[in-house]
């Protein structure tokens, strides 16, 4: 059953964190009976008018009134069927009807044990039952912790860490995961409330959920940041944070009627591009695992392919592994002539894998204007800024050396060049300065740190008052993040705890490591060791097996290939090349390689290239 578009001026959803004002507004549908608890609000800083936004609890309560049997969403997945040795593939559909009743099951179990405001983790896996947990949180006024199923692949690490910084009341999974649950839970040391399983909610506990009353700075969700450049912290995002962001990108990507994502559902591009944004446009949302597209590619594309999806969304690392890993023959079962927009995102975009990714599948009907380059963050609800749709990922050209010394200089193509690309222009209600770091004073047409304020700018960490005072000072957000504006777009040039300094002059890793890419097929990671008297670059290479047991005399020149060309392309001395086997270095939720992490462990001395 197809669902008619709706219109950016239409729907109404809202989000964050407001700096304008915001007043509330009642609504007959979405509160149980008796209820009279306002179940929207106005804000006044995502236009020049005010928009009136919902809660997105009571969005979804309200479709499945108004068109309860539209598929909500698609999950793709391979499970075990009782009685078959292998795992089989399957396809589950919920209407907004049933995601409804089933969020108001889970809510009502919620509400029996779990007092309001307290917070709940969800260690659910990637399919429909995580959907229905984050919503019976939000159906219940319980803070969601979004987490993830404790996995073999996956450290226990920072999910332990989360479970301790965040003290969940009570915990929602699956009964097929309970045993791996309850061990990452008895490794934390720490006593924690029920743990419920989300599976086996009853569905006419649904007629016991009473709605909650809301207000715009409740805390929806704590949002964990990917812990890229310290330990992990809880993201206090707001029922306005939330429904700003939703509404952001609605103005972005409407009219749209399905969508595709296999981001991870606990990160903040697959919480707001795979279940928030898509539930509050009444669209359908089809759904596969993380590890589902790592292992077949081809079912991301195909799932675009035979949902005729609208639009979709991936790290940049997502558009390499598909030009890598589908074939010709593959690519020609495909039609990808109706996708719109492909948001990329989490991590930096680069342009030599948009035109790749473009060129393999122009083939399939995918048009060349489709990728919109983005940039966001966990602090932000995550849109920053887009690139608008239907102009395709727009790359400059810039003098290398000038970029180290701080100036913006565009120049034609050439060796001293660098190409970057641009994340396009702010989100309704988003302001983006560029900043000198140390004044705070703006630095027009040069590069300096990006500073964000906006209606969907959170309000700190929780628990972490020393780290939100040094982050969101002044109500702007310091992202970290080095970067510039040109052409009225945002370029993102690199972290500024990654930068590495030598002779005064700043050096990005992104440029480095594209330059050591270029040289062999590796995902490469440049780092800055304390040296005497400036920082000494590392280059890490994770390469697949086949280059990991080359001989040394071929390791040898492989690495002073990788000395040469930084040493022409850059002006920098490598003092030192080593090779990792693929999956060795450490990464965050989105999958980037965490640098300083990799610096710790460098000069621990655990990276060593392996033996032939």
């Amino acid at each position: 059953m197809s669902i008619p578009p709706m219109s950016a001026g239409t729907t109404r959803t809202g989000d964050a964190s407001a700096t304008g004002s915001v007043s509330a507004h009642a609504s007959a549908t979405g509160s149980a009976p008796g209820d009279a608890s306002a179940t929207g609000f106005v804000l006044d800083t995502l236009g020049p008018a005010p928009v009136g936004l919902e809660y997105l609890a009571d969005t979804v309560r309200r479709f499945a009134v108004e068109r309860g049997d539209a598929p909500a969403l698609t999950v793709l997945g391979d499970r075990r069927v009782r009685g078959r040795t292998r795992r089989t593939e399957t396809v589950v559909t919920l209407t907004y009807r049933e995601v409804d009743e089933r969020a108001r099951a889970v809510a009502a179990e919620l509400q029996a044990t779990c007092p309001p405001g307290t917070r709940a983790a969800v260690l659910c896996p990637h399919d429909e039952h995580y959907v229905t947990a984050f919503l019976g949180c939000l159906y219940a006024g319980v803070i969601a912790v979004p987490l993830y199923a404790p996995e073999l692949f996956r450290s226990q690490t920072r999910l332990r860490a989360v479970l301790r910084d965040s003290t969940p009341g009570c915990v929602l999974t699956t009964a097929p995961v309970r045993s791996a649950v309850r061990a990452a839970l008895d490794g934390t040391g720490r006593r924690y409330g029920p743990v419920l399983h989300v599976d086996e909610a009853p569905t006419h506990r649904a007629q016991k959920w009473r709605r909650p009353p809301a207000a715009p700075d409740d805390v929806a969700y704590l949002q964990y940041t990917s812990g890229s450049t310290g330990a992990p912290a809880g993201v206090r995002v707001t029922q306005a944070n939330l429904a700003a962001a939703a509404h952001q990108m609605r103005s972005r990507f409407m009219p749209a009627r399905t969508a595709v994502s296999w981001v991870p559902l606990f990160h903040d591009m697959g919480l707001i591009c795979a279940v928030a944004s898509p539930l509050s446009a009444g669209m359908h949302m089809v759904h596969l695992s993380p590890m589902g597209f790592l292992h077949r590619p081809h079912r991301w594309l195909q799932a675009l392919s035979d949902y005729r999806a609208d639009w979709t969304v991936t790290p940049n690392f997502g558009l390499t592994h598909c030009v890598r890993r589908v074939g010709a023959e593959e690519a020609a079962t495909l039609d990808l002539s109706r996708l719109r927009a492909l948001a990329i995102g989490g991590e930096p975009v680069h342009a030599q894998a948009v035109a790749a990714f473009v060129e393999a599948f122009a083939g399939a009907g995918l048009d060349p204007r489709a990728p919109v380059p983005c940039y966001g963050l966990a602090e932000a609800t995550l849109s920053v800024t887009m690139t608008p749709n239907g102009t395709g990922a727009l790359s400059r050209h810039f003098d290398r050396a000038a970029l180290t010394a701080g100036r913006v200089l565009p120049v034609p193509p050439g060796p001293d060049s660098v190409r970057l690309v641009s994340n396009g222009t702010p989100v309704p209600g988003v302001s983006v300065r560029i900043v000198d770091p140390a004044t705070g004073e703006e630095a027009p047409g040069r590069v300096g740190e990006i500073r964000v304020s906006g209606p969907n700018r959170t309000d700190g960490y929780w628990e972490a008052p020393e780290r939100t005072a040094r982050v969101f000072a002044g109500g702007w957000l310091r992202t970290g993040d080095w970067g510039f504006r040109h052409e009225g777009g945002l370029y993102v040039v690199g972290r500024l705890d990654d930068v590495i300094i030598v002779r005064g002059r700043n050096h990005y890793p992104e440029d480095i490591e594209a330059t050591v890419e270029s040289v062999a097929p590796v995902a490469a990671t440049a780092v800055g060791v304390a040296g005497d008297p400036t920082a000494r670059l590392v280059v890490l290479m994770e390469a697949d097996t086949a280059m990991t047991v080359l001989p040394a005399p071929d390791r040898a020149s492989l690495a002073e290939r990788v000395r040469q060309t930084v040493s022409r392309q850059h002006g920098l001395a490598v003092h030192d090349v080593v090779v990792v086997r693929r999956g060795t270095l450490p990464r965050t939720t989105s999958g980037k390689i965490q640098r300083g992490l990799c610096r710790r462990r460098y000069l621990a001395g655990e990276f060593a290239s392996p033996r032939p």
